[in-house]
């Protein structure tokens, strides 16, 4: 039995495969026309469109959209990346370099003190 994680990430492959079939049918494409465009295998973009892997990085579906000639945001929304218009490894990379500083802020501040000599 899938963990509820799992069954998640599987439903956001599916529905982003579902996506990704349907954009690539409307523009008249076949699939090596569109895996050619990415660049991607048409066997990885026929796995993809089938939900048979996870939903694959950012990076990946922002090429696909690109080469579908769509905005990204609707295909990061099928994938569960998107919240509040930022993808989640955008919001993850941005919270990290945020708490680089804090960690940079108090370390200045420590070293600033004076000794207790």
């Amino acid at each position: 039995m899938a963990s509820p994680k799992g069954q998640k990430e599987t439903q956001r492959a599916e529905t982003l495969g579902v996506l990704v079939r349907r954009l690539r049918r409307k523009r008249g494409d076949t699939l090596a026309e569109l895996a050619e465009r990415i660049p991607m295998s048409p066997s990885n973009l026929s796995r993809l469109e089938l939900g048979k892997q996870g939903p694959p990085s950012d990076e990946i579906i922002e090429r696909v959209a690109a080469a579908l000639k769509v905005d990204a945001t609707e295909l990061l929304q099928a994938a569960g990346r998107v919240s509040g218009g930022a993808s989640f490894e955008k919001q993850v990379l941005a919270r990290l370099d945020q708490l680089d500083r804090e960690v940079r802020e108090v370390k200045a501040a420590i070293e600033d003190r004076p000794s207790k000599s």
